[in-house]
């Protein structure tokens, strides 16, 4: 399985959608993570996710703000969301009656904020005894 984590800082705007159109077609991931979108994906045109067989399944919570992580992935793979906060998004997923976690983060430049995602990253742990 093939994860595609990038900072794209903008994705409303033709260049960031065509090259990661093009990151797509190359590298043929299931599962995507784009940092920073910094668009509302309400506003954005739902097909065109879907014209390339991808399905969105989590954004992180960041309460007035805009998330900052949005996951995609193919249309035929199912993730279980196991957590969701404003620094992470946590998922598993099962392939080849094989489950496994992804965790992914997009933490504070602030160390508390920083210390209350280690502990949610360690109760993840705790609570799912998974890879």
């Amino acid at each position: 399985m093939k994860c595609l984590y990038w900072n794209i800082r903008g994705l409303a705007n033709s260049p960031s959608r065509l090259a990661l159109q093009n990151l797509l077609s190359k590298h043929k991931p299931h599962i995507i993570i784009i940092f920073e979108p910094w668009l509302l994906f309400e506003h954005f045109p739902r097909n065109w996710f879907h014209k390339l067989h991808f399905k969105l399944f989590a954004l992180n919570n960041r309460n007035s703000l805009d998330p900052n992580l949005c996951c995609l992935c193919l249309n035929h793979i199912n993730p279980v969301i196991l957590s969701i906060t404003d620094q992470q998004i946590s998922f598993s997923i099962q392939e080849n009656n094989i489950t496994f976690c992804i965790s992914a983060i997009y933490a504070s430049t602030n160390y508390i904020h920083r210390r209350l995602l280690w502990r949610t990253l360690e109760n993840i742990q705790c609570q799912y005894n998974l890879p």
